[in-house]
């Protein structure tokens, strides 16, 4: 059953027409398409959006890329280093741009200028993943179990005989299971990746490759190597993911 969700959505743009026209699309696509609360932000910059923005406040923003004071790039940096979860779309009438957004982990990338029916396709491939019911990872800390929901793990490292659970905010927590059992149920999952012998990573949750390729950086800095025997295959792995997530926004 899909979770009921209020749809929050921000379209940055500096050029009225655009924005307006954009704002349009969507209104019709949810009008026509699918019954559920939304609301909808317009910004004609980045520092505007920047000034009331919060954690978890939009679900979906639209990004145009070229803008004055502040371009989208650096704007949606700003936003995605306090939402890992958010779902940026990139809108430009230049395709240039599109691996300087690779870092952002972008849902989409829209070309200008673009159809009421590419809005509409971008649309339900969101509310498909925001719909989608989310997995978790059972943390047993002490005689205490916690659900962990998988966008928010950015690392599993094996400790002896425990497994420390690394959260994308920071914080950590050592959990009493054995690296292996956590193994089997995050590498179900696409986006984690085994890089090294006791290393799992969210690829969602990678900053980027270090420049030797050797390993992976996340937000606060920390490095996780890849294993030297099987680092090719893992670049290729990841590079794959982030490819993917380019062009179809899972």
């Amino acid at each position: 059953m899909c979770q009921e969700i209020s749809y929050n959505i921000a379209v940055v743009d500096d050029k009225r027409r655009d924005s307006e026209k954009l704002q349009q699309s969507i209104h019709r696509w949810f009008t026509e398409n699918h019954e559920a609360e939304r609301s909808i932000s317009c910004f004609n910059d980045g520092l505007s959006l920047l000034k009331v923005f919060e954690p978890e406040k939009f679900n979906i923003v639209f990004m145009d890329i070229i803008m004055n004071k502040i371009n989208g790039i650096d704007t949606a940096r700003q936003l995605r280093d306090s939402d890992s979860r958010i779902l940026l779309v990139f809108t430009s009438a230049s395709d240039e741009f599109a691996f300087d957004v690779f870092p952002l982990h972008p849902f989409d990338y829209m070309m200008k200028p673009y159809s009421t029916e590419r809005v509409g396709h971008v649309l339900s491939e969101a509310v498909r993943v925001l719909e989608a019911v989310e997995p978790s990872f059972a943390a047993r800390v002490s005689r205490n179990t916690y659900q962990i929901p998988l966008r928010k793990i950015s690392a599993v490292l094996s400790r002896d005989h425990f497994v420390e659970v690394v959260m994308s905010d920071g914080n950590s927590m050592i959990c009493s299971m054995k690296f292996g059992e956590a193994e089997e149920l995050l590498m179900k999952d696409s986006r984690f990746l085994l890089c090294a012998r006791g290393v799992i990573i969210n690829m969602d949750c990678v900053s980027s490759l270090s420049r030797d390729k050797s390993a992976v950086i996340m937000p606060d800095g920390t490095q996780y190597a890849f294993r030297v025997r099987s680092r090719n295959e893992l670049v290729q792995t990841f590079t794959q993911y982030q490819i993917s997530r380019i062009r179809g926004g899972g």
